[in-house]
């Protein structure tokens, strides 16, 4: 014969019939305690969560790492934009500035050609723009032992059968974005079969030397002298020479 099935339990806060009320402030008892039907304990489900926690902030950082890259990225690069090219000088490299008459403004319109060979140097009263730098012939002093005497009494006379000879330049520097040294200009002189360079002179100290003008900006106008220590037989066929992109470029001398 079965056995009758089990009454129910009873809630957790039954109280039978009769039975006191319970005081005030008294703890009423509370439900026993079942583990989670899942199975995973208390210290297992602890270790996930906060491993999850852990994975979250990883990523987080990471993530947070490439977004800031990114933008440095894209702010560095703005800042590296190459800005424009500078106009060019008014008066390009290689123009001749007629200056005649004197006074005049400058202009290219006399187109180079030739000139500018031995055979035929830049005239007398005109500048020659050559790179950074517009030339120009001022004047010359063929025989210049009395001028260095004069100047400096320690200088020495030429030796027997040359001559000094001095020789006026203005330079000025057309570049806008920089200084210029006109005393690094090389020049030199030459009758067509030879050549004396200022550097090989035996002048001594030069009134005005044009070394010594230091630097320049644009639009600056440097003026000076030049002195070469040539055969005397030479002197009246010079030409003042200075190098040039295509080769020696050639000053008639007044």
């Amino acid at each position: 014969m079965a056995r009758p099935p089990a009454p129910p339990s009873p809630p957790p806060h039954y109280r039978p019939p009769g039975t006191p009320r319970p005081l005030p402030g008294a703890l009423l008892p509370t439900p026993e305690h079942r583990p989670a039907p899942s199975g995973v304990s208390p210290v297992a489900a602890t270790a996930v969560a906060v491993l999850t926690l852990l994975i979250g902030l990883v990523a987080g950082f990471f993530l947070g790492r490439a977004y800031d890259d990114d933008a440095s990225i894209s702010s560095s690069s703005a800042g590296t934009i190459a800005p424009s090219p500078t106009a060019p000088p008014a008066t390009p490299p290689g123009d001749t500035i007629p200056q005649q008459p004197p006074g005049a403004p400058p202009s290219t319109d006399l187109e180079p050609g030739g000139l500018g060979q031995f055979d035929d140097p830049i005239p007398v009263g005109q500048a020659y723009v050559l790179g950074l730098y517009e030339i120009e012939v001022l004047g010359v002093t063929r025989d210049a032992t009395d001028a260095l005497a004069e100047f400096a009494p320690a200088n020495p006379p030429p030796p027997s059968g040359e001559q000094h000879v001095l020789v006026e330049l203005a330079v000025r520097f057309t570049d806008p974005n920089g200084l210029g040294s006109p005393g690094a200009i090389p020049f030199f002189v030459s009758d067509g079969d030879e050549e004396w360079a200022s550097f090989e002179s035996r002048c001594g100290l030069v009134p005005g030397d044009l070394r010594d003008t230091g630097f320049i900006e644009v639009g600056d106008e440097a003026i000076g002298q030049v002195c070469f220590t040539v055969p005397s037989g030479a002197v009246d066929d010079l030409a003042l020479g200075t190098e040039s992109f295509a080769g020696p470029l050639w000053f008639a001398l007044p």
